[in-house]
């Protein structure tokens, strides 16, 4: 039974280049059982003053531009441009078929002091990530597993790709114990990466006068892989090499260990993992001597890319569309809508395009 009716004016898409606003007969209608309700619109999908329409476009536009950009685009507030676009990301997040978890990433990420350090799960297969957590704890992971999973999705898990950070791995082992726990190639890299860095700087400070100027400056240098290096850079790396062979043979230990993930077979990764251990006999390298103790100590996690293989680099790529969003969107103080941008991001393939001034 209609009670009464009501109007209601929503802004909706321009009319050429003419602001259109539509106005909206509501009917009330009496329940029995329920008292007053007002009729649902589809086009009218909250109490905000737009269409529906119109917030798919707004929120079509966030998904290449900044919301500065589209709030100028469109005449409204930033901050209106960026409730629109939540709620866009809301209505398709709860529309879509998400993807089933087999190939878990866990990763942390820093967002500022103001946030702080976050913890981030990732679906290696649909390359998105899952989850945000505040911290990096324990009980930060241990929350994801308790109330964003059932039992039955926890048992579905089959690999996990994480750093040696011992919160996780512990985290895992109790909640999902069928799963594979392979360590990520990229922070054992960088690991290597500092040992380099250590030798470099003994280096620096232990010679003097022209060698010193020789190691000065060469940082990024040796840091960088051989292959990714250009003539001319390749060039100063081998003059460097020729004055100073330990830097040389601190390189060289980097580059070589990277060969370690092309194994197929456990026994020939441990019989190469050993001959690269025994190259430190002798060295007097106490950096590498470090990470290959740490490698020793985490050889289980190691081995285990043999029978299960995750795409190593997907949870760096994820980190990297994050903080490309964090910097466009100058920080985001609601994680979730964070979350979904990024999901936004990884499931429409949005590519950002930088362009550099001309040498």
């Amino acid at each position: 039974m209609i009670h009464d009716t009501t109007e209601r004016e929503v802004r909706d898409l321009p009319w050429s280049e003419y602001r259109a606003t539509v106005v909206v007969e509501l009917h009330r209608v009496r329940c029995p059982d329920c008292g007053l309700k007002i009729e649902r619109v589809k086009q009218l999908p909250s109490k905000a003053p737009f269409s529906k329409r119109f917030e798919e476009a707004v929120g079509q536009a966030c998904e290449s531009a900044s919301a500065r950009q589209v709030a100028r685009r469109f005449g409204v507030a930033e901050s209106t441009v960026r409730a629109i676009d939540r709620r866009y990301l809301e209505r398709w997040s709860q529309s879509r078929k998400k993807p089933a978890l087999r190939q878990m990433g866990v990763d942390e990420i820093h967002l500022g002091k103001r946030i702080g350090f976050i913890t981030v799960v990732s679906n290696l297969e649909a390359g998105e990530p899952v989850w945000f957590g505040k911290e990096r704890k324990k009980e930060t992971l241990d929350d994801f597993f308790a109330s964003q999973l059932s039992s039955l999705q926890r048992s579905r898990i089959m690999v996990a790709c994480v750093d040696m950070w011992e919160a996780f791995r512990q985290s895992i082992a109790e909640w999902a114990k069928h799963c594979a726990i392979v360590y990520d190639k990229f922070h054992i890299m960088q690991h290597a990466n500092q040992a380099v860095d250590e030798v470099r700087r003994a280096e620096f400070f232990r010679k003097g006068g022209r060698m010193r100027a020789v190691v000065k400056g060469k940082r990024w240098l040796l840091l960088t892989r051989w292959v990714n290096l250009s003539g001319n850079k390749k060039q100063m790396l081998n003059e460097l090499f020729r004055m100073n062979r330990k830097v040389m043979k601190a390189y060289l230990l980097k580059e070589s260990l990277d060969r370690l993930w092309m194994y197929t077979y456990p026994g020939a990764m441990l019989r190469y993992l050993r001959a690269w251990t025994d190259q430190l006999r002798w060295q007097r390298m106490q950096p590498f001597e470090k990470l290959a103790r740490m490698l020793w100590e985490h050889l289980d996690g190691i081995l285990n890319y043999c029978w299960v293989k995750p795409p190593l680099g997907m949870v760096e790529a994820i980190n990297g569309n994050i903080k490309i969003l964090v910097r466009r969107g100058r920080g985001y103080k609601n994680l979730q809508y964070l979350l979904l941008k990024a999901q936004r991001m990884a499931a429409t393939k949005t590519e950002f395009v930088v362009f550099r001034k001309a040498a």
